[in-house]
């Protein structure tokens, strides 16, 4: 099941399900393109059962103020619903905040000073074992895919 608004109540998806990729045969589809399905798929259900019910949650706390912009007809419209919230957190004064940060970020950046050693360590960690991995399968088989090793 996927993410539903019914009754202006989140209903999160019921379990994790295998990635759209995984029921293929292995031989049809281009390895990186597998890959991509697969990791959108993780994305998707990361957003669905983390994101959405922390969302939600905020909504449900915030009913009022959000459904006060929202047509009847559109209050199980998850994007309609999102929108009203959001042009509210908009109007916080913790993402003024977060928008001076994020200019003190981009300017760190910029310049070369940003400290990224503890932005998101666990993330960061993944990300590089599934390259180092990528990079390591395609090597294997570079020559005879006539690619350059890079």
């Amino acid at each position: 099941m996927s993410p539903v608004k019914q009754q202006c109540t989140y209903c999160p998806p019921d379990r994790h399900r295998p990635p759209s990729g995984e029921d293929r045969r292995q031989w049809e589809l281009h390895p990186s393109f597998l890959a991509g399905l697969d990791s959108l798929h993780a994305y998707s259900h990361w957003v669905d059962s983390v994101v959405l019910p922390i969302a939600f949650q905020w909504i449900e706390e915030h009913k009022p103020e959000v459904y006060a912009s929202v047509p009847e007809d559109l209050r199980d419209d998850v994007g309609v619903v999102l929108a009203a919230a959001f042009r509210l957190v908009k109007k916080a004064a913790t993402y003024e905040k977060e928008l001076e940060h994020r200019a003190i970020y981009d300017a760190e950046l910029a310049d070369g000073t940003l400290d990224t050693s503890k932005i998101n360590p666990v993330w960061t960690a993944i990300t590089r074992k599934i390259r180092a991995c990528t990079k390591e399968a395609h090597d294997r088989h570079a020559e005879t895919l006539g690619e350059d090793k890079e």
